[in-house]
């Protein structure tokens, strides 16, 4: 299996950004854990906090799966809700 996911990042005002500071980028992983660790080191990498972070649809072999927040889970909805769950790995 093939995840991937696309985040999108914006400029943060409190670092007087006014567009995304990066060009987006597509990562993609066998796994899960694999995917949320290139996503991390990009963000440390450009020095890009969760005032940069937009949304990140995550797909699994080109199926929407979820969307991963700023902290790297993955949810099971497009969008937080009370009901959302968590996707630890598959």
């Amino acid at each position: 299996m093939i995840y991937t996911v696309k985040p999108k990042f914006m400029g943060n005002p409190d670092r007087g950004q006014n567009s995304s500071p990066v060009k987006p980028r597509t990562f993609s992983a066998d796994n899960l854990n694999d995917l949320r660790d290139m996503v991390w080191d990009f963000l440390g990498d450009n020095g890009l906090g969760a005032g940069n972070w937009g949304t990140a649809r995550v797909y699994k072999n080109d199926s929407p799966l979820g969307w991963m927040s700023y902290n790297g889970r993955i949810w099971d909805r497009d969008e937080w809700s009370p009901k959302a769950r968590e996707i630890k790995d598959e």
